[in-house]
Parts: structure tokens; sequence; C-alpha cells
């Protein structure tokens, strides 16, 4: 993902939250400091990724191939 494809950001300090972002499909964008001098996560996800992936059944994929 290309920053200009970002639609929704996040940030997190701790590492539990970052890897839970991770497993929710949220990119990771940047680290940076935060004012304790710890580490903020900055997570980003573009439209794309915020749609629900489009269900094909087998049968479906298995027409759509034939004859290629």
């Amino acid at each position: 993902m290309q920053l200009h494809e970002v639609e929704e950001v996040k940030s997190v300090s701790t590492t539990s939250a970052a890897n839970q972002a991770l497993s929710e499909g949220w990119t990771l964008i940047a680290v940076v400091s935060d004012s304790d001098g710890g580490a903020r996560y900055v997570f980003g996800k573009s439209e794309q990724a915020t749609k629900a992936p489009m269900k094909i059944s087998a049968a479906a994929l298995a027409k759509a191939n034939e004859g290629l």
C-alpha cells in the first residue's frame, strides 16, 4: 500500500495492540516516538482492504476458467 491509498489511520502504543492490528489486516505505515519516549505504531487501511472479499464458489470459478 502506498500512502496516497490510505483511507483510514489509527495508532497504538503497545506491541500487543500492534500485533492485533496486523492480525486484523491493518498495514504498518510508521513507527514514531511518543511524548513519553516510547513508540507509537501507526497503521493504515485502504478502501479496498476495508471491503469484504468477494466470495466465489468453486463451481463458479471452474466455469469462469473454462476455455482458458
